[in-house]
């Protein structure tokens, strides 16, 4: 083989060894902060990822970014002055920039401008109600402790052993659907993560970091008045995580 034949063929070989550039590209959350009711940006509210360490802070015209995401599923959680805590389910596929505009609630009350007073936290608030309902004996409740002491991967993971509740996968885990044992056929529950309404932005490849807690009601009659929907006949999961404790 001549010499120029050689170097081709060298030159071939160490093209293909080289690995291509971009072969996972990540993907960012593009937001943008309004007050529910005004419509009015919402500026210098802090901006985190469950799980990610870095906050960002919102600009003045209430806009944020977070960027060099790898593809999955992500908590957005919020806090601003004079407005409830609040977090999102964010799904996010490899290279794509999912952009939203994020509404506030106005705390609901003012205070007194002559009286200070130490009012619990969302936190303080959100464990007290849970223990509450946990001790009136009513659902299926799965504590901090349990969680850390179980290690699961997965919200699935979490409700696999709750008794009433079945899990039906078709392939992987994204697959999966849960459904209450006593429920009509078919029937998919309502999801609420701290406090908000999240059945269509819940699934059960749900990460488990910095869940505190869950409440699993199973029919009707366990489920209490403030997750109960009108047209509720499949049961309730309400999650709880560690929003709002910084």
């Amino acid at each position: 083989m001549r010499l120029g034949g050689v170097l081709a063929l060298f030159w071939f070989a160490a093209v293909r060894s080289v690995p291509a550039v971009g072969q996972h590209p990540t993907g960012a959350i593009v937001g943008r902060l309004v007050d529910h009711e005004s419509r009015q940006p919402v500026g210098g509210a802090r901006i985190g990822l469950l799980g990610i360490g870095n906050e960002l802070e919102s600009d003045s015209s209430g806009r944020f970014s977070h960027t060099g995401l790898a593809s999955g599923t992500y908590v957005l959680q919020v806090r601003a002055i004079g407005y409830s805590p609040a977090s999102w389910i964010v799904e996010v596929g490899a290279g794509e920039v999912h952009s939203e505009v994020f509404e506030l609630q106005r705390l609901p009350y003012v205070l007194d401008p002559l009286v200070v007073e130490r009012r619990p936290s969302f936190s303080q608030q959100g464990r007290a109600e849970f223990q509450r309902r946990r001790a009136a004996g009513r659902g299926y409740f799965v504590t901090e402790e349990e969680i850390k002491r179980e290690s699961p991967r997965s919200l699935a993971d979490l409700l696999r052993h709750v008794p009433g509740v079945r899990l039906q996968c078709r392939g992987s885990m994204a697959g999966c659907t849960v459904h209450m044992a006593r429920a009509p056929r078919e029937c998919r529950p309502d999801f609420v993560v701290d406090g908000f309404e999240a059945s269509n932005a819940t699934s059960l490849d749900m990460p488990t970091i910095g869940i505190i807690g869950i409440e699993v009601y199973r029919t009707l009659s366990e489920t209490p008045l403030q997750f109960l929907r009108a047209d509720n006949q499949c049961g309730t999961v309400v999650i709880w995580t560690q929003s709002g404790q910084r």
